[in-house]
């Protein structure tokens, strides 16, 4: 680390004049950050349920569901009209694939032979024709209860959207359009909806939670070093590395999502704590009258292998996210732990280079007045000396509790619990769950022969069943389609006893209306077919009890008749990413660990001590869990980074191992340089604690209910591994490292 210091301080200018220039050529890639937070968004591209999804967008068309419930009396000439207005104008919005509504519903009638398919509103609707109009609504399944409530209060507007739209100007197009043409609430639901809200929620999150967190950390930077400088610098350091970040994010096409809000964050409070630690130790030389480059030789050459280490053990556990199945952590993860080693590389070469062209601060610390933090620090090692093996059976006893607790974990992946109970989206999924019975969708794909009517028999049976099903809205499928042919053809409900009849029906419905209309049930060699199921917004745990309820119900109907039954749709892959969330965390996680006690190990060249480093971190981890076990916190896509960033911030550990380390090089005896190393780097451990804490506090201010939830579980975990690396890691060290071989040479202590 020295070189780079006295580099620094030699050619100040070059290396000022190389960040800078780093800094625009990254930056330059932030108007080319994409953000996309679709379900496909958070699971790999060649998951089998996600190959299927596409190949049923190619077969039968289609895409995601958004519907927009209309509130008013909708029988009247006035509304109605409006209605057609809204269908004509969303169907020109740019991803729009397909609107239905009552303003172009058809209906069905028998003429000599023949089928006649026409649109339900005439072209000059009068109040005469509305009751025949409502009467004949009430009398199909199809449309009463899915077009329009049966109270006539709500008509629902539903929208198929291309699964790559803009969710955000989607969101935009399709309230302008409502807001156009209804006096009355609207209400717009469905996952391109949610997506849409959650990209707009970030777009006024993001701004405010960096200015908030950057406030929390300069205030306590602020509170440490009495001077602009001491707020200035680790600021500046950690902009520079999320610029270098997210430019780069840009600039290699990645698309980010909720999990992205948090990163800014994430970078601003890990990051300062490495220019803290530079500048804590800079100004103490400086108190001992040392000159200002020796100082700053001293302050990385002695804090820079703490620094190094923590940013390696931070790097390391934000970069295991990267084994993550889930794209979105998976990017999160790259873009986090590059950031972070840039502010390790902004501590230690561009803070020096800074602090080379700056006058000596007016105020230092006086080492002979320990202040209110100093003399707490005196008394914990005080204590730790008498109670070593005391604290580490309690903290033995925390883990086994916590550890119990954690078996209660649930994992929750609904994109309506992102939102607050009162909030527009989640008000507007509720009442369209309530009225038209969801707007989650599962799909069934069928193989066989689907003019089999025995195989048809089992479709309608299997849907009949299904609406059974608390959580289920509605089913369609090709049979539903014959049975409203066969009631124009003959007056009654019914499907065709044989293949003949299937077929001759399904021509007269093709030669009478349009053939895309039939291709959204069945294919055109009627091999394979598709169910849609409706779905109101379960909670992970219930829509898994859903699907495996429905798949037993195909499995008992539709199975014996048909060559394969496969189930498909967005509420599958939220399922996919609860099984990937839980595969994933029990992977990173221990990845994380083994590389943090890896770098420990080879950097201060022990495994005793990498082994020992750890511990503040298991036993942080295992409270998070054990915390979120106890309170029914649930482990979702943003909680689901917890384990990760705990490590990253975790470098508490490393800082008072350095120290301790140094202090028994030095000749001291365990117990005088545990307290050495308390007074002195856990001062900063200290302030550390609480600008990192203060800067995860901003995302108390999201406007989603999951990083609210982060926020508050990663103020526990600040404080955690804080107080574990002042209390149980001391006591380690203590107890099982009271000497220390370093340069092949045993230095003073007990054995």
């Amino acid at each position: 680390m020295e070189p780079l210091s006295r580099y620094a301080t030699k050619h100040p200018w070059v290396v000022i004049a190389f960040f800078l220039a780093i800094t625009l050529a990254l930056g330059a890639g932030l108007p080319h950050l994409r953000f996309d937070n679709s379900p496909e968004s958070f699971v790999p591209p060649d998951l089998p349920t996600k190959v299927l999804l596409d190949e049923v967008r190619d077969t039968f068309g289609g895409g995601d569901m958004a519907l927009a419930a209309l509130e008013g009396d909708i029988w009247t000439v006035p509304h109605l009209e409006d209605l057609r207005a809204i269908t004509d104008e969303l169907s020109e919005i740019d991803g729009v694939l397909q609107v239905t509504s009552l303003a172009n519903a058809k209906r069905m009638e028998e003429d000599n032979g023949f089928l006649v398919v026409e649109d339900l509103l005439p072209d000059d609707l009068t109040p005469a024709d509305l009751p025949r109009l409502r009467s004949y609504v009430a009398s199909e399944p199809l449309y009463d209860g899915r077009l329009v409530s049966r109270d006539g209060h709500y008509a629902a507007v539903i929208i198929d959207v291309d699964a790559g739209v803009d969710a955000l100007a989607f969101n935009r197009a399709v309230n302008k359009v409502l807001r156009a043409h209804w006096d009355g609430p609207v209400y717009l639901s469905g996952t391109p909806a949610l997506s849409g809200y959650i990209l707009e929620t970030m777009q006024h999150d993001l701004p405010l939670q960096m200015l908030l967190a950057a406030l929390f950390i300069g205030l306590v930077l602020f509170l440490n070093f009495r001077s602009g400088r001491g707020v200035f610098l680790p600021l500046l350091t950690v902009l520079v590395a999320l610029i270098w970040s997210l430019g780069l994010g840009g600039w290699l096409g990645f698309e980010l999502g909720t999990i992205s809000s948090i990163l800014p964050v994430v970078v601003l409070a890990v990051g300062s704590s490495f220019t803290l630690h530079v500048l804590n130790r800079f100004y103490h030389e400086l108190a001992d009258a040392r000159s200002r480059s020796e100082a700053i030789i001293l302050a990385v050459r002695e804090t820079g292998l703490g620094v190094l280490v923590s940013a390696l053990a931070a790097g390391a556990g934000l970069a295991a996210l990267y084994s993550s199945s889930i794209p979105q952590i998976k990017f999160f993860g790259v873009l986090a732990a590059f950031g972070v080693l840039v502010a390790f590389l902004a501590a230690t070469l561009l803070a020096p280079a800074l602090l080379t062209l700056m006058k000596n601060p007016r105020r230092l610390p006086d080492p002979d007045r320990p202040d209110a933090i100093g003399r707490l620090m005196a008394q914990i090692a005080q204590f730790l000396a008498r109670r070593k093996v005391a604290v580490l059976l309690t903290a033995l006893l925390f883990f086994g509790l916590m550890a119990f607790f954690a078996t209660r974990v649930q994992v929750e992946t609904s994109f309506v619990s992102y939102f607050p109970k009162s909030s527009p989206p989640r008000v507007a999924t509720e009442l369209v769950d309530r009225v038209f019975g969801g707007s989650d969708t599962l799909t069934l794909v069928i193989d066989g022969d689907l003019k089999d009517p025995k195989l048809l028999e089992a479709i309608y049976a299997f849907e009949q069943q299904a609406k059974q099903v608390d959580g289920v809205g509605s089913a369609v499928s090709i049979a539903d389609l014959l049975r409203e042919i066969n009631k124009a053809l003959t007056g009654s409900y019914g499907l065709p006893d044989s293949r003949d009849g299937v077929a001759q029906e399904l021509l007269l419905f093709q030669m009478s209306s349009d053939p895309e209309d039939l291709n959204r049930f069945i294919t055109e060699d009627a091999s394979e077919a598709q169910i849609t199921v409706q779905l109101q917004s379960l909670s992970t745990t219930r829509l898994k009890q859903v699907t495996e309820e429905l798949t037993s119900l195909a499995q008992k109907l539709i199975a014996p008749h048909a060559e394969k039954v496969r189930f498909t749709g967005t509420s599958v892959l939220l399922l996919e990413v609860m099984r990937l969330i839980i595969h994933d965390q029990y992977v990173s996680l221990a990845l994380a660990l083994v590389l943090v006690a890896f770098f420990n190990a080879l950097l201060l060249r022990s495994w005793r001590i990498g082994l020992i480093g750890i511990l503040p971190l298991v036993l942080t981890i295992a409270g998070q869990f054990g915390l979120m076990g106890l309170l029914g916190l649930p482990l979702d896509t943003a909680t689901a980074l917890i384990a990760a960033i705990a490590i990253g911030v975790g470098d508490y550990s490393v800082h008072i191992i350095v120290r301790y380390l140094e202090e028994l090089r030095h000749g001291a005896g365990p117990e005088s340089a545990a307290a050495t190393s308390l007074r002195v780097s856990g001062r900063a451990v200290f302030y550390t604690a609480l600008a990192i804490g203060g800067g995860f506090m901003a995302l108390l201010f999201s406007g989603f209910a999951p990083i609210q939830t982060f926020a508050k579980l990663m103020g526990f975990t600040v404080g955690a591994t804080a107080l574990f690396a002042l209390s149980v890691l001391p006591a380690a060290l203590l107890l099982w490292l009271r000497r220390y071989r370093g340069n092949g040479k045993k230095e003073a202590g007990n054995a």
